[in-house]
């Protein structure tokens, strides 16, 4: 579920802060600064970047592929950043309470760029907008580790694929994709599973 807030301030809620930014570490023989060589990566256009807070419950690598097979058919999986944040279920609480005005937890949240309401898809894909360096910072996912392993356990599949079903989930939320309807939950579910497959 997306709450109808932007992402709220950095010294307000340290789990969703990015990280600093690291200096590039110098090369050993010349001493110039090293750049690391991705296949098929040309022009400086650097791949989407998912970093992670909190202590992930399993392995993320199906996560980091269904979050990027849900983002792709959007146009922003290059010079972008994600956080994909892991809570406990007192921390998650207290985000829904304060964002949602829900006193219960729930399994993910997003925190992302304002969009004007009704904007999915493409169309907020296209209004998002990127920092002076060019960098898109699409926002925060937030997933309650402890309601992931209910989740997975009651749908009778390993929590790496619930893991993966929630942050897909959540990035759609950052592109406007809600799911308090019966026909916006069907397509989010359907989008979900998609980019599960990849």
């Amino acid at each position: 579920m997306r709450p109808h807030a932007a992402r709220p301030p950095a010294d307000q809620e340290r789990v969703l802060r990015a990280p600093p930014r690291r200096l590039p570490r110098a090369d050993s023989v010349s001493g110039r600064p090293h750049r690391a060589h991705s296949p098929g990566i040309t022009g400086g256009v650097r791949p989407l970047k998912i970093a992670v807070r909190g202590e992930a419950p399993c392995d993320l690598a199906p996560a980091r592929r269904a979050v990027r097979a849900a983002l792709r058919p959007y146009g922003v999986t290059q010079d972008a950043e994600l956080v994909l944040a892991f809570v406990d279920d007192a921390a998650m609480r207290e985000l829904s309470r304060r964002y949602r005005r829900k006193d219960r937890t729930t399994d993910v949240l997003s925190f992302g760029q304002s969009l004007r309401p009704g904007t999915k898809g493409l169309g907020a894909a296209a209004s998002l907008k990127r920092e002076a360096d060019g960098t898109l910072e699409l926002g925060d996912v937030v997933i309650s580790a402890a309601q992931a392993a209910r989740q997975a356990k009651r749908r009778r599949w390993p929590l790496a694929t619930e893991v993966a079903f929630l942050a897909a989930h959540g990035a759609l939320h950052l592109l406007g994709y809600e799911d308090d309807t019966v026909a916006g939950y069907r397509e989010m579910v359907r989008l979900g599973r998609a980019a599960l497959k990849g």
